[in-house]
């Protein structure tokens, strides 16, 4: 209100269009505005409701009328609304315009002649008149879906105060509490805090409390009617008040309109052309017609970090969908949805890897679309393209989750029947996958062994290679290291043959795993250093950050601090710019572990908080073979805060969202990096402030080794091999400065360690 009435004060600015679908509350608005700006017109206010009228030619007759002119036979009416106006200092409200466009002549002549006349119109398009000044009018304001605010939170949005009022208007008895206000807000949200819809809707809560009205809003036009007998007629029923719009569109505009309706969440124009641009309807020109729609407030433009996008309201697009239905296009159109889907995910799906940091966030804008797409054709039991759609989303799936929802989706994929050989494998290696993500470890085995028999079958070697890959991680995790070691070895030969650079890096990286799991860390460091290379190479950011971490890791165990902090500060940098979900989790937990070493442990936990909320929210499970660091690492941590404040620095991490998150793990790493480094996290068996740059890890060999365990011992103790046990004392022998196995045991128990 407050920018619409400014306008009206400013100097020169003296035709105003308020603009925006029905319902909206243009007309609410402008009387709103009417009533504030009412003293900067000494002449008055005028209201001309211009929505029974049908014909321009008889505007000026309205005018007239609402004026409270007398008709005076041989004068025009548009003469004696000139003459009445020219020498007043008036502001004139035109209510609803938009199928009276023809009438803008008649406004800008009146403007010309009648220097001290303003007008505010209401309009579900602009006039186009020289000097015109544009205000979309936005819905209402209404609570974000992803926070958790309270009561009070809830009741004080703008959407909920009307909803509220009109309920009490309908049964007197009616308060918003804690009880039904979050289905009230919800019913907002669902209703696109649209004031009509939302009005119509609490008209009902005499028949439906707002939980039922909830229930009941999966299709929406039916429930919103009943509006007040002495309202417009397009104001009865929210149908009414789109099919309005609708019957100003031209044939080839309502053909367009009705056809993107079959888009879920927005869609582009590239995807509108290739969808609702028919081969064989030339008349559909798919950039002009949406340009139209948008300026009828029928499709509305989104903000987008790619390409631009548009979508329509939902309570818009079931209207739309409903004409789609009735039109008999509604296959044809869906099909074409599919066929378009299809080809998106696979184009996705070859390039989703690469360093282009708007990827990500172009399939994630479609997700809906996919969805949908997947939906429709499993409906109709289509199993070939819902097996190729499916495995075409997997690499998707396995980036943002959620992992569980995901592999729900791929079996009742899968379910439907055989469908194309390399699509299914495919499939099955994705499912295979995400079982391992969620620590399904002998269904991931079992799905790589089914993937595996089926790419042999069909002479498919880069689907027995990704099968292969499967069931090699899933085995050794259960403790199968030899069998892993084959299943990658055979893998990693069949990738060198066919040049596949990723697939050859994504092997080394898991042979690296390998290495860990038998605690031959140096083995395992120079295994990530040459993925690290290939991945590089093709330029793949997750599998870079991945790498990355590994060799942070190995940084760490050596105790080369610096090192380590520089590589987490890229990892983080790279999940900033990337987005994956699975991914700034990992990330995270690499950042909360170096926060606690650095002795920050407040931020540790935090950072722990971050990482434990993604990982739920994506039903991603720690890799058991990292499993016992983590646990350590968290352990040592809560130890130093002790319980009360770790579970409050848990909590605030867990409230941030993930780019809030990321954004002070890069702040943290730069203070890092030019901070001296004071504070090193020790484990519970060794004192606080000891010192000496020993890692977690030599901290733990120095205190077996001073209680007299011989390698061996300490090896069975710690999982790892006496190789590392050597390679570890002989580095606490340098950082103590001390020439002997004894001299080492001696200092330690000097400082109260054993």
């Amino acid at each position: 209100m407050a920018r619409t009435g400014d306008l009206l004060r400013r100097p020169g600015v003296r035709l105003v269009t308020l603009t925006g679908p029905g319902g909206v509350g243009k007309t609410r608005l402008a009387i709103r505005v009417a009533e504030d700006v009412v003293a900067e017109f000494p002449d008055g206010v005028w209201f001309v409701p211009l929505a029974p009228i049908r014909d321009a030619a008889f505007v000026p007759s309205a005018m007239a009328e609402r004026l409270g002119l007398r008709e005076v036979s041989g004068d025009r009416p548009e003469e004696q609304v000139k003459a009445f106006l020219s020498a007043r200092h008036v502001l004139v409200i035109l209510d609803n315009v938009e199928h009276l466009l023809a009438a803008g002549p008649l406004v800008a002549d009146l403007l010309t002649s009648c220097p001290n006349l303003s007008v505010l119109t209401t309009s579900r398009e602009v006039l186009r008149l020289s000097g015109e000044h544009a205000h979309a009018v936005p819905p209402m304001a209404q609570p974000d879906a992803d926070d958790h605010p309270d009561f009070d939170e809830l009741a004080a949005a703008e959407s909920v105060r009307l909803f509220s009022e009109r309920a009490v208007a309908a049964q007197t008895d009616f308060a918003l509490n804690p009880d039904n206000v979050a289905a009230v807000a919800e019913v907002c949200r669902r209703l696109d805090g649209l004031p009509l819809a939302i009005e119509l809707a609490a008209a009902r809560v005499a028949m439906f409390p707002p939980a039922a009205l909830l229930s009941r809003l999966e299709r929406r036009l039916p429930l919103l009617t009943g509006g007040p007998r002495d309202a417009p007629d397009r104001h009865h029923a929210m149908r009414g008040s789109i099919e309005w719009s609708h019957d100003l569109l031209s044939m080839e505009e309502q053909a367009l309109f009705r056809r993107v309706a079959v888009f879920v969440g927005g869609f582009t124009l590239e995807a509108a052309e290739t969808v609702a641009g028919v081969p064989g309807d030339p008349d559909v020109n798919v950039v002009d017609g949406i340009t139209s729609l948008v300026g009828k407030s029928l499709v509305r433009p989104v903000r987008s970090v790619a390409d631009p996008r548009f979508s329509m309201l939902e309570t818009i697009r079931e209207f739309a969908l409903e004409r789609l239905v009735a039109s008999g296009e509604e296959g044809g159109i869906r099909n074409a949805h599919i066929t378009w889907c299809l080809g998106f995910a696979q184009q996705a799906e070859s390039g989703s890897n690469g360093p282009e940091p708007d990827a990500f966030a172009r399939v994630e804008a479609e997700m809906d679309n996919m969805l949908v797409a997947l939906a429709w054709a499993m409906e109709r039991e289509d199993a070939d393209t819902s097996v190729r759609l499916a495995a075409a989303l997997g690499p998707i799936w396995l980036r943002r989750g959620p992992f569980g929802a995901s592999r729900v989706w791929l079996e009742q994929a899968l379910s439907l029947g055989d469908g194309p050989a390399g699509a299914r494998v495919a499939a099955e290696i994705t499912l295979a996958e995400l079982a391992f993500l969620q620590g399904d470890l002998a269904q991931a085995t079992a799905l790589g062994e089914q993937a595996l028999s089926g790419a042999r079958a069909a002479g498919n070697r880069p689907g027995a290679a990704r099968a292969l890959l499967a069931i090699g991680q899933a085995v050794d995790r259960q403790g199968d290291l030899a069998r892993s070691a084959r299943c990658h070895n055979e893998a990693l030969a069949l990738f060198r043959a066919l040049g596949d650079a990723r697939g050859i890096a994504k092997t080394l990286d898991h042979l690296g795993v390998v290495a860990w799991l038998s605690g031959e860390f140096d083995r395992f460091a120079a295994l990530a250093e040459e993925a690290l290379t290939l991945w590089r190479e093709t330029g793949d950011s997750a599998q870079i950050i991945m790498a990355l971490d590994r060799l942070s890791l190995v940084a760490r165990l050596r105790g080369e601090r610096e090192r380590q902090a520089a590589l987490a500060k890229e990892v983080v940098a790279l999940s900033r710019a990337l987005g994956d979900r699975w991914v700034v989790a990992s990330t995270l937990w690499t950042v909360a572990s170096i926060a606690g070493e650095r002795g920050r442990f407040d931020m540790s936990a935090r950072f722990f908080g971050a990482e434990k909320a993604l990982r739920e929210a994506t039903g991603f499970v720690l890799d058991p073979a990292f499993l016992r660091d983590y646990d350590r690492v968290v352990s040592d941590v809560r130890a130093a805060l002790g319980e009360a404040a770790f579970e409050l620095a848990l909590a605030g991490g867990q409230a941030l969202q993930p780019a809030q998150a990321l954004a002070e793990a890069e702040a943290l790493m730069d203070r890092l990096m030019t901070e001296p480094d004071t504070a090193a996290m020790t484990s519970a068996s060794v004192a606080e402030g000891t010192g000496w740059g020993l890692t977690r890890r030599e901290a733990e060999v120095l205190c077996l080794l001073a209680e007299g365990h011989a390698d061996k011992e300490i090896a069975a103790a710690l999982n790892i091999s006496r190789h590392t046990v050597g390679h570890h004392v002989a580095s606490i022998l340098a950082k103590l400065g001390v020439g002997s196995r004894a001299a080492a045991a001696a200092h330690a128990v000097r400082q109260g360690l054993a």
